[in-house]
């Protein structure tokens, strides 16, 4: 019956986060009554939920009680979204990356996700229209609706947009045996497996050597300054990050690695505030849903939260109202980088 499943994964749910979600002590601690109160309403709907959706909703307003964002349950055999019809990255994808030319000086990369299944047409993307990107003085990165992915999806683009190394804060991985299970079996699903293991090996191992309930750097201190590699030697001279409220998690980790770069402004909304928390992870329930969960904390939330609040971008620009409004947002940005003027 779907109400004693909702329950049982309601129940699973309220278990297992205050274990093993790398945010949930904080959210405890912070605003505890809130979550108490959330479960119990919970309890009450979950006891009444006549299907599926009715128990989705059910679920997702007690996730929303521990934070906005970085949280969810989903159904395993989902279908029926349009992304579904394509395989991720191949023809046909909407999502796959695209280049296009908008005047002598300006051209485009619409980036719509940086999941690694995208990692391979990312570095294609940079590839095959490398002597374009060499010639046009005015770059536009396009990441409006890009909900993040995996951090190096992006790295063939980072040596265009920065001029030498760049500080990262680490994250603080939470030891648990589900976390650590998790963490082993991540890259399995991963497009870019060796890119994955190279990156998660030395945390499982980590993690392994560290007692329950303990945190243990990703990195070998707080914060690193990562190295680009070679540097462009015809990088732009001006690039402007478009972003809207639906950049979120490695996208903002995006965000935040090249805003440390001087030829970079960020221009649009503020980003979707979902990265303090982050390093997603499966989690099985009984019902067959599965609940994504964080297992890690960012070393720079104690000083500049973003979770809930956003990337500020440095231009702020009005939200357009539909498809034309977004793309009159690329024309009045390329008519800046171009003249200086937004009119």
């Amino acid at each position: 019956m779907p109400a004693a499943a909702c329950r049982a994964d309601l129940e699973e749910i309220a278990a297992f986060m205050p274990v093993n979600d790398a945010g949930a002590q904080d959210h405890l601690a912070s605003h505890g009554d809130r979550i108490e109160r959330a479960l119990r309403k919970a309890r009450e709907d979950a006891a009444r939920a006549g299907d599926d959706a009715a128990c989705d909703a059910v679920l997702d307003a007690y996730l929303a009680a521990w934070r906005p964002g970085h949280l969810s349950v989903s159904h395993l055999a989902a279908t029926g979204s349009a992304a579904a019809q394509f395989k991720p990255g191949g023809a046909g994808d909407p999502r796959l990356p695209s280049f296009k030319v908008l005047g002598k000086d300006t051209v485009l990369l619409v980036i719509p996700s940086f999941k690694d299944s995208y990692a391979a047409a990312v570095r294609a993307l940079v590839k095959d229209n490398r002597a374009q990107l060499a010639s046009h003085r005015n770059w536009i990165v396009d990441l409006r609706d890009n909900g993040g992915g995996a951090d190096p999806t992006y790295a063939p683009l980072l040596p265009w947009l920065l001029d030498g190394d760049y500080p990262t804060h680490r994250a603080e991985f939470l030891v648990t045996p589900a976390n650590i299970k998790a963490q082993e079996e991540i890259c399995q699903r991963s497009a870019e497996q060796q890119a994955c293991s190279e990156m998660i090996a030395p945390i499982v191992n980590k993690m392994r050597a560290a007692p329950n309930g303990s945190m243990v750097l990703g990195g070998e201190a707080r914060i690193t300054f990562d190295d680009i590699g070679k540097p462009e030697p015809k990088a732009p001279a001006k690039v402007a990050v478009l972003v809207d409220r639906d950049c979120g998690s490695t996208c903002e980790q995006f965000l935040l690695t090249v805003r440390t770069g001087y030829r970079v402004k960020l221009v649009g909304r503020p980003s979707a505030g979902v990265i303090d928390v982050a390093n997603m992870r499966p989690h099985p329930l009984p019902s067959g849903r599965v609940l994504k969960y964080g297992t890690s904390r960012s070393t720079r939330a104690s000083d500049m939260r973003i979770d809930t609040i956003g990337i500020p971008p440095d231009i702020l620009l009005p939200r357009p109202l539909d498809e034309a409004g977004k793309a009159q947002e690329v024309a009045r940005v390329a008519r800046w980088l171009e003249t200086g003027s937004w009119k």
